[in-house]
């Protein structure tokens, strides 16, 4: 399955792990990762893992509220001093970030504007999106939910992803600055798509990355790259599938680690709970994923857990590596439902 959607342009390389109950199934890499370099992908290829970030970002929230007075009601102006006199978005809480019912927009390039702050673009802008779908899936809420993480412990997100997850998680490449050693796969020949939605909202910016030359071991996303040097809580994050099944695994396991509570059970089962429309906690369900839950990225990752059946999938592919981009979710799908099949 996977060669057939190589041969047909869908991507150019990825790798799929496969987890039951702890126990790996299947790990096998496919293609290049990178094309012009001729480099071809390894069971521990590095991935941009663009949305899936918003995942570990959720994770680390858990944690936080796990160890901490913080609720999943506590509002942005409990958690963020700077957005206390923000009478629009002081009032919205962690869980409605988590849950993408904010009323929040979904996009907006920050680095169009001249400003210093996420919260001083935030000050000038229309950040609600006024649609009337209870759920408005959105970048700028997880952004926000990686500001409230660097505020808590006042940190920047590399440093907290390093102390909350990978040293304690003891995981290998979770990232938000890869090491280059050559085996990072390679996403979009510069920035063409965020390019053309710039110019279709009429939005200014002339900094783009080179077109033509693939964008290896940097945030593809324009927002991480170019306003929050290559850290924030919606994108930016890189790994490899080890590591992605890990924290699948994670909430498999009620927030287990090594026999300890990482996380309190409580608060995994509500982020593995509908809330609102398709969106658990950060998680969510589609017809994507046969049955659980799971969690896309715009670079062609994917992370996919089965509570019942105790699977961990993470399916990373460089989809963007290709000279017309399309989308993936059939391929998602086809994986998706032959593993679910698999162990029916």
């Amino acid at each position: 399955m996977f060669n057939s959607y190589m041969e047909n342009d869908y991507f150019s390389g990825g790798v799929c792990y496969i987890a039951v109950n702890d126990e790996k199934l299947f790990h096998q890499a496919y293609g290049k990762a990178n094309s012009i370099k001729n480099t071809s992908c390894e069971l521990h290829t590095v991935f941009d893992l663009a949305s899936v970030t918003k995942i570990i970002t959720t994770t680390i929230i858990l944690k936080i509220i796990s160890d901490t007075s913080l609720k999943l009601s506590s509002t942005l102006s409990e958690c963020l001093p700077n957005l206390s006199v923000n009478k629009v978005l002081a009032p919205i809480t962690l869980k409605q970030l988590m849950t993408h019912s904010s009323g929040i927009r979904a996009w907006y390039p920050f680095y169009s504007q001249k400003k210093e702050t996420v919260f001083s673009v935030l000050d000038t802008i229309d950040v609600m999106h006024n649609k009337k779908e209870e759920t408005v899936y959105s970048d700028l809420n997880y952004i926000l939910l990686g500001e409230v993480a660097k505020h808590h412990f006042n940190k920047s997100l590399q440093e907290i992803v390093q102390q909350e997850l990978v040293a304690p998680l003891d995981l290998e490449t979770l990232t938000y600055h890869p090491y280059d050693d050559g085996n990072i796969a390679a996403t979009e020949f510069g920035n063409k798509i965020e390019k053309q939605m710039c110019k279709e909202g009429n939005f200014e910016f002339f900094d783009w990355r080179q077109d033509g030359i693939p964008i290896v071991g940097e945030a593809n996303d324009g927002n991480a790259y170019y306003f929050f040097n290559g850290e924030s809580g919606h994108a930016g994050l890189f790994s490899n599938t080890t590591d992605i099944v890990k924290i699948g695994q994670l909430y498999l396991k009620g927030g287990v680690y090594k026999g300890k509570q990482f996380i309190q059970k409580s608060l995994i089962d509500e982020a593995l709970t509908l809330q609102l429309g398709t969106r658990a906690l950060g998680w969510e369900q589609s017809e994507i994923y046969p049955e659980g839950f799971g969690h896309t990225g715009f670079t062609g990752t994917s992370i996919w857990i089965e509570p019942k059946k105790g699977i961990s999938v993470a399916l990373l592919t460089n989809r963007l590596h290709v000279e017309h981009p399309r989308n993936i979710n059939a391929f998602r799908k086809d994986i998706f439902r032959e593993v679910h099949q698999s162990f029916s």
